[in-house]
């Protein structure tokens, strides 16, 4: 009906099952035999099933039912070819599926062959495998009802199978086809090797072509009736058994298979025969989780280039938790926006073009390929060495001694001299320009408040949105050449300095050095009133007992029945007033700020009431202060031994300063950008809450597991369609399962696939190395 090109048939449907059994008094006979199955045994087991099997293929099938299959089978003109398929009630469940688990049977002819066919089929719900998978699964063997479907036989010169998602990557920006000579029985029994295409969704053009062994085909027996197996002569093997131009073909009428269904990805088993593509099944794929990432990365211009080296290193260390495809698709595009702007400034017109960031299970990578340029333009390589640990291990010696380019760079810093213009950079001019915002800037990026943009308009709404993303950029645009640029340098000095010219025994001079800042920052400050805030609850008998018996709601509820924890709440609320835009460890806008939760300070709270007398933060700031300045004076009675010992102490402490500056703008400027943030967390929530409102989203939280664009659509009127749901639940469940430390990313992906980096150079020609054609997810042993 949809017009794809399906050979016509007939379905024998589960109530012709159940009118069998019930005429016949099956059920009780069935039952009795399945109450004593035993699963430790498989050969009793399989005798026992083959009993409940000649039961069905002996009894007589009612003569109307009988009489409907003939009369339906003449329908297909007259006494030809068909196919005789099973189709189980159980086969495509959530939890379980039994795909391939019951009886096919091809090229059937004559009626009473197709209900012996049928009869077939039926008993096929019981074979051993069968009835040992539903106790396994806990399916009820009386709830567990089958079909059957006859169509008209393809006398296929070549068939397989057709993904319309790559179920060996998850991908679904691709198509995976498996093709092989004969019937397709060969490929899904998998008896041989079939030929295997990748296709791109994007471009519609095929990626890879892997030729498989094809060793055998299934062709028509010579009886007439039913298959064979044969032989395949070697040159039909050396040959692909389809063109390209016929692999997009396919393809083309798989793409219409999933927009019927949806856009759900398919598993197609297809036919091709007088030059035509027949489609003899589709379901849906099982056995892999599809995330869509790609759909997460539509607002990305480079090309994925399949060989590039991703490394997890990064994500661990400053992007910790898991990610969600809003927050990724917000974040990492403020990042290349910002970085495209920068390179094409600094004349890395290579690098701008580069796709430097990728989303993947709940996840974010860094292109190693691009960091790995991108520090040999930055920095000589006396300063490197700091700079690339995110590099796999293997790549790091080079790196660092790869020649550099004076001329590039001197290039880049005139460019940025000449041309900067508002772009704000320069080691000092960089910092001022942050300061600024900090002193200026912080009640624009606050953002409108919840009920402000509940008055917004939905154009209003996404333009708040808009502005909060390009204030997170422009900030981005400022402050990545001081962290990439100025300050690597800076700590590439401090380390070379300390290698050449210390000779002393300190073993962490460096982390002396950086520790105890000349000027307590923001978040030390911080981190002293909460300090403090705490030394109220603990000295206070009440409130002590307060945190200790009661939940978080409860423990804020009772200070108000006192004077001195209605005293506390003054204080505590005005630190909220300052920082509750911060408050969670990771960075996500999933995870929720203090202003939002207040059990996170709770927790907090009662953690440093418990520990009982603590050193105040302030004591401990102290102590790194002196013992910052003892090692520096011992630092410095060694370099004014070394000859111009003078001068090169004067140039040790300017780097030490500006590593310093550097050191405390770092935890100065997350004070601005946690607001921006926090703006763009409001303005997406009332997005989500109007979604929720307005039935296209069930949860009030799945706004988070949608991509920005995806985000936009709904609010512009689209539909959610089985698609939408699928995305969202399935994004949702592997982001539950990274944060509960359920998933182990790899450290490095090549493409898409995980590699240790550190194991390819040493596996490469080994003879006792394993090479095959994956079909399935999985790991080898």
């Amino acid at each position: 009906k949809a017009g794809l090109p399906v050979p016509p048939g007939y379905a024998v449907t589960t109530a012709a099952y159940s009118a069998f059994l019930t005429a016949a008094g099956l059920q009780d006979k069935i039952a009795g035999l399945a109450a004593v199955l035993r699963y430790d045994d498989a050969a009793k087991l399989e005798e026992q099933t083959d009993t409940i099997r000649k039961l069905i293929r002996s009894t007589p099938i009612p003569e109307n039912v009988e009489q409907a299959i003939v009369e339906a089978y003449r329908g297909l003109g007259g006494n030809g070819y068909v196919a005789v398929r099973s189709s189980a009630t159980t086969e495509d469940m959530e939890d379980a599926s039994f795909a391939g688990l019951h009886d096919t049977f091809l090229d059937i002819k004559g009626e009473d062959e197709v209900i012996a066919a049928v009869r077939r089929c039926w008993a096929s719900l019981w074979t051993a495998r069968c009835a040992s998978y539903r106790q396994h699964a806990k399916i009820d063997h009386a709830s567990a009802l089958i079909a059957v479907v006859v169509q008209q036989m393809v006398p296929s010169e070549v068939a397989g199978v057709l993904f319309t998602a790559n179920p060996l990557t998850s991908a679904t920006n691709e198509f995976m086809v498996n093709a092989s000579w004969g019937l397709g029985e060969g490929v899904v029994s998998g008896i041989l090797t079939p030929d295997l295409y990748v296709v791109d969704k994007a471009t519609f053009k095929v990626k890879s072509s892997t030729l498989g062994a094809k060793e055998r085909e299934v062709v028509r027996h010579d009886s007439g009736v039913g298959t064979k197996v044969v032989e395949v002569d070697n040159a039909r093997r050396q040959r692909f058994s389809l063109a390209e131009d016929q692999v997009l073909a396919l393809a083309e009428v798989g793409a219409r298979v999933m927009d019927y269904y949806g856009g759900l990805p398919q598993d197609i088993e297809w036919g091709f025969a007088d030059a035509t593509f027949y489609v003899l099944q589709s379901r849906a794929v099982t056995g892999a989780e599809f995330l869509w990432e790609e759909d997460v990365d539509t607002w990305q211009t480079a090309l994925d280039d399949p060989e590039t080296i991703w490394s997890h290193t990064w994500a661990q260390a400053y992007w910790t938790g898991g990610v969600t495809p809003l927050f990724y698709s917000v974040r990492a595009r403020e990042l290349r926006d910002s970085d495209v702007e920068l390179f094409s400034l600094w004349g890395f017109g290579d690098l701008a073009k580069m796709r430097r960031f990728k989303y993947r299970r709940a996840t974010v990578y860094f292109s190693s390929t691009a960091d790995r340029i991108y520090y040999l333009y930055l920095l000589p390589p006396a300063l490197r060495a700091s700079s690339v640990q995110n590099l796999p291990p293997a790549w790091r010696e080079e790196a660092v001694a790869a020649p550099f380019d004076y001329f590039k760079a001197l290039k880049m810093h005139l460019r940025v001299k000449f041309l900067g213009g508002s772009l704000q950079q320069g080691p000092e001019k960089f910092i001022k320009a942050v300061y600024a915002l900090l002193a200026h800037g912080t009640k624009e990026a606050d953002g409108p408040t919840a009920p402000e943009l509940r008055k917004l308009s939905d154009d209003e709404l996404k333009a708040a949105a808009r502005k909060a993303i390009k204030m997170a950029q422009r900030f981005l645009t400022i402050l990545r050449p001081g962290f990439h640029v100025y300050s690597a340098a800076g700590f590439g000095a401090l380390n070379k300095m300390l290698r050449d010219w210390y000779k002393g025994d300190n073993a962490f001079a460096l982390q002396d050095l950086i520790s105890g800042l000349p000027k307590r920052t923001m978040m030390v400050q911080e981190n002293i009133d909460f300090w403090e805030a705490a030394q109220i609850i603990r000295r206070s008998p009440r409130l002590s007992a307060l945190i200790e018996e009661r939940d978080s709601d409860g423990f804020f509820a009772g200070c108000e029945e006192s004077e001195e924890g209605r005293a506390f709440l003054v204080i505590y609320y005005d630190y909220v007033g300052k920082h509750g835009h911060r408050g969670h460890a990771d960075r996500d806008l999933w995870f929720p700020r203090r202003s939002e939760d207040r059990s996170l300070d709770y927790r907090a709270f009662k953690t440093l009431v418990s520990a009982g007398e603590t050193p105040s933060p302030e004591a401990m700031e102290e102590k790194l202060l002196r013992k910052r300045e003892e090692t520096t004076k011992d630092v410095l009675s060694h370099i004014h031994k070394m000859p111009l010992g003078g001068a090169r102490a004067r140039l040790f402490l300017w780097v030490l300063d500006y590593v310093h500056r550097f050191l405390i703008l770092r935890d100065d400027e997350r004070h601005y950008i946690d607001r921006v943030t926090m703006a763009k967390k409001r303005a997406f929530q009332e997005v989500g809450r109007r979604l929720v409102e307005r039935g296209k989203l069930q949860r009030e939280d799945d706004f988070y597991f949608l991509a920005e664009e995806e985000l936009w659509a709904l609010l512009d009127g689209a539909e959610p369609t089985p698609l939408t749901r699928a995305k969202i639940e399935n994004r949702r469940r592997v982001f539950e399962r990274y944060n509960a430390r359920q998933e182990s990313p790899p450290h490095y992906l090549c493409g898409n696939t995980p590699v240790d980096m550190e194991q390819a150079a040493a596996d490469h020609g080994d003879p006792n190395r394993l090479k095959g054609l994956g079909t399935s997810r999985g790991t080898v042993t």
